[in-house]
């Protein structure tokens, strides 16, 4: 069975947005490739890894398997890239990115860095909701572009901007009609 990297990160990305459209917008490509891929990835392991209906998708045993070991590997894969570019003497500048695709605006300051600083290599890397801090605190990233809240113990946070919250209603909905509504 031959596995490689890219498909590891494609399923990852499917399991967890759940949805091949959001999952092939995060990976920056379009959607018949990708579920291309995953067939193929399906055929490789010799299991169905998610089931697809017009609800969505959800993880079979197997998928929920394969997942928890992708993000293992994926996990060893990019530090290996790390300490290599480091051995070699290549400064490295690992970014971790929530992987929910909500932030266009972190990977833009990404590619600015890089081609501000063409010296360095910039490697990012998508995380998803369950760390908050990318990856930080456990050292896979140098950096996180995120969202709070979070522990920040430890940590220096400096808040790049103030991203208003709101609230999406039916028009028919009783609090619709609200000029403003409390959290709580």
């Amino acid at each position: 069975m031959v596995m490689e990297l890219r498909t590891l990160r494609y399923f990852v990305a499917v399991a967890e947005e759940l949805h091949f459209g959001r999952a092939a917008a995060r990976l920056h490509m379009s959607q018949p490739p990708l579920s291309r891929a995953i067939k193929q990835l399906e055929s490789d392991v010799g299991a169905v890894l998610l089931l697809r209906s017009a609800a969505g998708v959800t993880l079979t045993p197997a998928g929920v398997a394969l997942l928890a070991e992708a993000r293992v590997l994926l996990d060893q894969a990019d530090r290996a890239r790390v300490r290599v570019a480091t051995a070699a003497g290549v400064p490295t500048l690992t970014v971790g990115l929530l992987g929910d695709g909500a932030d266009p605006g972190a990977a833009r300051l990404a590619d600015a860095y890089r081609q501000a600083h063409p010296e360095v290599e910039v490697r990012v890397r998508d995380t998803d909701l369950t760390d908050p801090t990318c990856g930080l605190r456990a050292g896979l990233v140098d950096v996180a572009l995120t969202r709070g809240p979070f522990d920040e113990t430890g940590l220096t946070v400096h808040r790049l901007r103030a991203d208003p919250v709101g609230a999406v209603l039916r028009a028919d909905d009783p609090l619709a009609g609200r000029d403003r509504l409390a959290l709580a």
